[in-house]
């Protein structure tokens, strides 16, 4: 398991980016800005160093629920403000980093963390420390799975000293990570 992290502010240009992406990237760039064609521009600069190819060359195809995936190298991605994180393995894996701000901590724990965990949190008063290692683990979990946060709660795991424990079978392994001050990240792989 190998992840990346990059200031999306100090990325080159999406101009230096433009011969590497697809046709489709291109028209997306043109509607969600030069961020969006600077991050994929760099997944795939990464991806063909990876497979021995050029970027032009890397071709996604995508889950029931949007994850994309190359023949290739399993890889997965996420970005929050100006971080950014990629994430490599050999097998499934699942990558999230969110920037740390105030929020409605217990009812968005309400959503996505199963009764005991939600106790607990509730317990220790919902700190936002865990609230975000929480939320990111809950979305590496299920983004490694291929499938989307409405279904957190197949997910379950606790959030003790700083460690998440997955309570469910087969559960891949999980490390939360800080990718940068003012952001907490997890990455899960099988």
């Amino acid at each position: 398991m190998d992840y990346l992290v990059y200031q999306i502010s100090g990325l080159p240009p999406a101009e230096r980016f433009a011969g590497g992406l697809s046709h489709d990237e291109l028209e997306m760039a043109r509607s969600r800005g030069e961020n969006y064609a600077r991050i994929r521009g760099v997944l795939r600069q990464e991806l063909a160093r990876r497979c021995h190819c050029a970027a032009h060359e890397i071709v996604f195809t995508y889950g029931a629920h949007g994850k994309p995936s190359c023949s290739h190298q399993h890889f997965n991605i996420s970005h929050s403000g100006d971080c950014l994180c990629l994430a490599f393995h050999h097998a499934d894996i699942g990558v999230d980093v969110e920037r740390i701000k105030p929020r409605d901590f217990d009812s968005l724990a309400a959503r996505f963390m199963v009764p005991e965990q939600l106790e607990l949190f509730r317990q220790r008063g919902c700190r936002s420390e865990e609230f975000y290692a929480c939320w990111c683990a809950a979305e590496a979990l299920v983004k490694c799975a291929g499938d989307t946060m409405w279904h957190a709660h197949d997910y379950p795991f606790t959030y003790q000293r700083g460690r998440i424990h997955c309570l469910f079978e087969q559960a891949p392994a999980v490390c939360l990570f800080t990718p940068m001050p003012g952001y907490q990240g997890a990455v899960a792989w099988t």
